[in-house]
């Protein structure tokens, strides 16, 4: 007859509260203790299964120990490109008038409450100067697999143990990103690394001793303290002991905490008395990212990230060639630099693809007049965002 849990036999059987009595000795002390707090949390997980015993599986040698990861060795990343580069062609921004620059500004004070629309009613638009804020970056999308033993509750189903053949290698494992040039994790199961072992939390019963009542099922009562018995004065007869009403003269109530059985779930085992062991591997997507802004105006640098552009060119492969014919020297020489970084930057790591992006970001600055004062402001990005540090009148507000 096959064996609970076993291929093509029964389920294994969940313990629950009432299947079966303790042993003789499972109680603990001399009798049902004070209940303390009764939102006293549950123990938690127990300690991880062994080490020793376990079985030793050829390529993962370094493999982690129960609740640790250990980095496996990547292939050599790609090696530079070779031949011609490919032809690289790159696009124009337009530029904003007059009329958008104002409906811009408009917009800008719309969204400060505090600042007065006269001055962008009244400016007088002197001189408008048309740039464009360049934005190269690097993207290189990586996979890092680490490996290390688990364990959970066998609840039954098929084993893919050592008898079905050596693991593969972990890079040989089949496992494919969700989205590409996005972090994110995956959990798989090694292949052919799995065993079923008794819980070695509750000894392969299914439960444990429950901690707030020790074993017995009861606590004393909270009450009277266990003596079933409250005492209170009566004016006339002085002292009276009467039945206490928690515990009905019993002394003890019923612990809450395992409705009366002595014995609450393993959590380590999920009351199944089994543990499904094997070798777990996390694959860490990463995507490093690099960037480079030229920007000739006063607008901050960094303002540059946040906005759209216009995409002046991709290249999407592995690895990228470095652009080495735009006009402007100084985006070809960020190129090499960056690509040169990351072709050796992330030795643990195994290359899956690389992205180069340059976008044209349009900067229209904008010299104005009011009130006598002269100033300045910057439109910059598809969205038309203005920064306006010195707007004249930032604040409307009157105090009374």
């Amino acid at each position: 007859m096959l064996q609970p849990g076993a291929p093509g036999g029964p389920p294994p059987q969940q313990w629950n509260p009432g299947m079966g009595g303790p042993p003789p000795d499972f109680r603990q002390g001399q009798g049902p203790p004070m209940g303390g707090d009764p939102n006293m949390p549950p123990p938690g997980m127990g300690p991880p299964p062994p080490m020793p015993g376990m079985p030793a599986f050829q390529g993962y040698q370094g493999v982690g120990g129960f609740g640790m990861m250990a980095p496996m060795p990547p292939p050599p990343p790609p090696p530079p490109p070779q031949g011609d580069p490919p032809h690289m062609q790159f696009d124009d921004v337009a530029n904003l008038d007059e009329q958008q620059c104002r409906e811009a500004m408009f917009q800008f004070v719309s969204e400060n409450c505090c600042y007065s629309k006269g001055p962008a009613q009244e400016m007088q638009i002197k001189e408008i100067i048309p740039h464009n804020a360049l934005h190269y970056t690097l993207e290189t999308f990586c996979e890092e697999r680490q490996t290390g033993f688990v364990s959970v509750p066998y609840r039954g189903g098929m084993i893919d143990g050592p008898e079905n053949g050596i693991p593969p290698p972990p890079f040989a494992i089949p496992c494919n990103p969700d989205n590409v040039f996005h972090d994110h994790v995956k959990l798989v199961e090694v292949p052919h690394t799995a065993t079923v072992r008794p819980c070695n939390v509750c000894d392969a019963r299914g439960y444990l001793r429950c901690h707030r009542c020790h074993g017995w099922g009861q606590t004393r009562c909270h009450h009277c303290g266990g003596d079933g018995h409250v005492t209170r004065h009566d004016p006339e007869h002085g002292p009276v002991s009467d039945m206490c009403f928690v515990c009905h003269g019993d002394g003890n109530v019923r612990c809450n905490t395992c409705g009366g059985d002595g014995r609450i779930t393993c959590k380590t085992c999920d009351g199944f008395s089994n543990l499904k062991c094997f070798i777990q591997m996390k694959v860490v997507y990463t995507n490093h990212k690099g960037d480079h802004i030229i920007e000739k105006t006063d607008l901050p640098d960094e303002l540059i990230r946040e906005v759209q552009g216009s995409l002046v060119f991709e290249q999407v492969m592995l690895p990228v060639w470095p652009i080495s014919c735009y006009p402007l020297d100084e985006i070809n020489q960020c190129s090499i630099n960056l690509c040169n970084q990351h072709r050796t930057g992330f030795p643990k790591e195994k290359y899956i693809n690389q992205r180069q992006q340059l976008r044209a970001v349009p900067v229209t600055e904008v010299h104005y007049t009011w009130d006598d004062g002269n100033y300045r402001y910057w439109v910059y990005g598809k969205e038309r965002k203005v920064y306006c540090p010195d707007y004249p009148k930032q604040c409307c507000c009157t105090i009374l």
